[in-house]
C-alpha cells in the first residue's frame, strides 16, 4: 500500500478559511496549489481571460504558416497524416476542418494500427506521393520519423511535423543530444530551446492553437473557434496531459462550450447516443474518449475522423452508432485479455518483476496498452503488454508517476524494432527472441523498488464530517476540470465508524455504508476495496447488519443526487481498518 502523506501547512484552518472567504475543502487545496494571493486566486478562477502564450513563439511555427499559405493560394493538395488514438483524431479534424475553410485543397490519411502501425510508413508516403501531394502535415507522430520524413524530403515532398511527442537522442559523455527530422518544419514543445514556455501540450491542443495563429497570421477571422476548441478539449483529457495552465484553461473553455451548446455536430451526435446531456472531464475521459478510440482499436479511426468533420446529419448518427457498437465490443476484448493476463502474472516469476513485460499471443493489439494501464493499477507499477505482430511482438506500456519510462527505454533502445511515445506512456516493436533480453535488461536498469516505485498519496488535509457539507463540496468545482496534473482533491479521515455496511451494485461488489462520528451521519461509498472489506470481515466474524467498523480513509467528496434529493457523499478510495 502507498505511504499516505499530508502536505504540510503552516497556516492555522481558521485564518486559511478566513483569507480565502471559502470552506477548508477548498482553502487548504487552493494553498496546496500555491494559489496564495488576490492575484493568483483571480488567475485561478478567471479562465475566460486566460492569456495563452504566442504561438509563434514556438519554433517552427512561423516556417510552417509560410509553406501552408503558399499551398493554400496555389491550391496543390495536401495530406494531413494522423494518427489512430483520439488525440490524433482530433488534431487531424482541426487541421482538416481549419485548413477546409480556408480554401485549402486537403484530405487526410489516417493508418491502420495494424497494417501500418503508429506514425509514418514509406508505403502509406509512397501512396500519397502516387496521390499527388507535395506537402505532408504529421498530427500526433513524426518527431520520431527520422527515415521516413528523409525519404519523403528526397522526393521533393515537403513535411512539417505538428507533434508533442519526446525526440529521439542519443547519450554522449553524458549529454543529450537530440536526432530530429529533416522536416521543412518542426513543431513540438518537447524539443530544445523550441521558444514556448508551455511544454505538455497533446497535439489536439497544439493543433487548435496553431489553426488559431495560421488564422490570425493570414488576416482571417476563425469563424468556428469555440468548435475546433471543443475537438481540442476532448484530446487533452483523452491524452491524459497535464489540466494546468493552457490545458486546463481550454479545457475549461471547451466544457463550457459543449455544455451550454455543443457546436461540432459529430460529438452532439455521439452525446446523444451515450444519453450525456452535459459532459465533465470525467464523461470525456471514460465514455467519449473510449468511443473514439475504439474505432481506430476494432476498425479505423478514418470512422471517427468522419464523425467529426461531417455535415451530413444521417451519415454522422450511422458513425456515432458505430463508435458505440465497436467500443462495447472492445470492452470484452479487453475483459478477457485482462483476465487471461493477470492469471499469466500470478503464475509466474513476472509477478516478482518491478517492470511487468508479458507477452500474451492471443491479446487484440488495439487493447494491449489499455490492459497495460489495467495492470499498473492493479500492480502500482510500470506495465508494458506485448503480442503478436507480423514481424514479432509489439506492444505499449504505461508508466507510475516515478518511472519515466521513455528515458528508460531509451537505454535499450537497440533491441526494439521501434520506439517512441513519452514519460508516462509508450508504444513498441521487438522481435520475439529478444522480449526475455528485453525484460531482464529494463529491469536491472530500474534502480527502484517495488515499494519505491509505488506514488505517495498526497492529502490536502484531515476533515471532520462536519466540513463534508454541500456547499463545502460545491466550492470544490472552482479547481475543474480534474485530472492528471490537477487531480480532484484528496482528504483524509481519521478514527471513523462504518455502520449499516452493505454491499450493491451488479456484481455485489461495491460497498455502501454510513458514517458516524458520535454527531453526523453521512453516506459513504467505496468502489476500489471491496477484497479488503471481505477479508477483514472474515477475519474478525463480523456482523454486518450489527457491528461497527472503525477505519481511516482517504477520500474524495462528491454530492448524491436522487429523486431530487441532494445530500454529500464520501467516496472512499483507500481504507485502513483499525483493531
Amino acid at each position: 500500500m502507498a505511504n499516505w502523506r499530508i502536505k504540510k501547512c503552516s497556516v492555522e484552518a481558521n485564518k486559511l478559511m478566513n483569507f480565502y472567504g471559502k470552506g477548508k475543502p477548498l482553502a487548504y487545496s487552493l494553498y496546496h496549489k500555491k494559489v496564495r494571493n488576490r492575484d493568483e486566486i483571480k488567475k485561478y478562477i478567471d479562465f475566460e481571460n486566460f492569456e495563452f502564450e504566442d504561438i509563434n513563439n514556438l519554433k517552427g511555427v512561423k516556417e510552417a504558416f509560410q509553406i501552408i499559405e503558399k499551398f493554400i493560394k496555389s491550391k496543390e493538395l495536401i495530406y494531413i497524416y494522423g494518427d489512430y488514438d483520439a488525440d490524433g483524431v482530433m488534431s487531424t479534424s482541426i487541421m482538416y476542418k481549419g485548413l477546409k475553410q480556408l480554401g485549402a485543397n486537403v484530405k487526410y490519411f489516417i493508418p491502420d494500427r495494424v497494417e501500418d502501425g503508429y506514425g509514418l510508413n514509406i508505403n502509406a508516403i509512397k501512396d500519397l506521393i502516387e496521390q499527388g501531394t507535395k506537402l505532408i502535415i504529421t498530427c500526433d507522430n513524426g518527431i520520431s520519423a527520422i527515415e521516413q520524413i528523409e525519404f519523403a524530403i528526397e522526393r521533393n515532398v515537403k513535411v512539417i511535423v505538428l507533434d508533442h511527442h519526446e525526440p529521439v537522442y542519443i547519450e554522449e559523455d553524458f549529454e543529450k543530444i537530440e536526432i530530429l527530422p529533416r522536416a521543412n518544419a518542426v513543431v513540438d514543445a518537447k524539443i530544445k530551446d523550441c521558444g514556448y514556455k508551455f511544454k505538455v501540450m497533446c497535439a489536439g491542443g497544439l493543433c487548435f492553437r496553431f489553426i488559431c495563429g495560421l488564422y490570425e497570421y493570414l488576416g482571417v477571422k476563425l469563424e468556428n473557434e469555440e468548435e475546433l476548441c471543443e475537438l481540442a478539449t476532448i484530446a487533452t483529457v483523452c491524452d491524459v496531459v497535464d489540466l494546468c495552465g493552457e490545458n486546463r484553461a481550454l479545457v475549461k473553455r471547451g466544457i463550457k462550450s459543449i455544455n451550454t451548446n455543443v457546436k461540432n455536430k459529430g460529438l452532439k451526435t455521439l452525446m446523444e447516443v451515450k444519453d450525456l446531456k452535459e459532459v465533465t472531464s470525467y464523461s470525456i475521459g471514460f465514455v467519449i474518449g473510449p468511443c473514439v478510440n475504439a474505432s481506430g482499436r476494432l476498425d479505423s479511426a478514418k470512422i471517427a475522423v468522419q464523425l467529426f468533420i461531417s455535415e451530413d446529419n444521417e451519415e454522422i448518427l450511422r458513425l456515432a452508432m458505430a463508435l458505440s457498437e465497436f467500443n462495447e465490443e472492445r470492452k470484452d476484448i479487453t475483459a478477457r485479455g485482462l483476465e487471461r493476463i493477470v492469471e499469466k502474472i500470478e503464475s509466474s516469476d513476472l509477478i516478482k518483476d518491478k517492470i511487468i513485460i508479458v507477452y500474451d499471443d492471443e491479446t487484440h493489439e488495439s487493447v494491449a496498452g489499455i490492459i497495460a494501464g489495467r495492470l499498473r493499477e492493479k500492480y502500482k507499477r510500470p506495465a508494458i503488454v506485448l503480442t503478436k505482430s507480423e514481424d514479432g511482438a509489439k506492444g505499449s506500456g504505461r508508466s507510475v508517476e516515478k518511472y519515466n519510462m521513455f528515458e528508460e527505454l531509451n537505454k535499450v533502445r537497440s533491441l526494439m524494432t521501434k520506439f517512441g511515445g513519452h514519460t508516462m506512456a509508450v508504444g513498441l516493436s521487438i522481435e520475439k527472441n529478444m522480449i526475455d533480453i528485453f525484460r531482464k535488461s529494463v529491469n536491472n536498469n530500474c534502480e527502484m523498488s517495488i515499494e519505491e516505485l509505488e506514488s505517495d498519496v498526497k492529502i490536502d488535509c484531515v476533515l471532520e464530517l462536519e466540513d463534508v457539507t454541500i456547499k463545502n463540496i460545491e466550492e470544490l468545482d472552482i479547481l475543474s476540470p480534474f485530472g492528471k496534473g490537477n487531480e480532484k482533491p484528496i482528504f483524509a479521515i481519521r478514527n471513523s465508524i462504518a455502520t449499516n455496511i452493505r454491499f450493491v451494485g451488479k456484481e455485489k461488489n461495491i460497498v455502501s455504508f454510513k458514517i458516524y462520528d458520535g454527531k453526523k451521519i453521512i453516506k459513504a461509498i467505496d468502489f476500489d476495496n471491496y477484497e479488503k472489506w471481505i477479508e477483514f470481515i472474515e477475519s474478525r466474524n463480523i456482523n454486518i447488519e450489527e457491528d461497527i467498523i472503525n477505519f481511516d480513509a482517504i477520500i474524495n467528496l462528491d454530492i448524491n443526487e436522487y429523486l431530487d434529493n441532494i445530500s454529500p457523499q464520501i467516496i472512499i478510495k483507500e481504507v485502513k481498518f483499525l483493531g
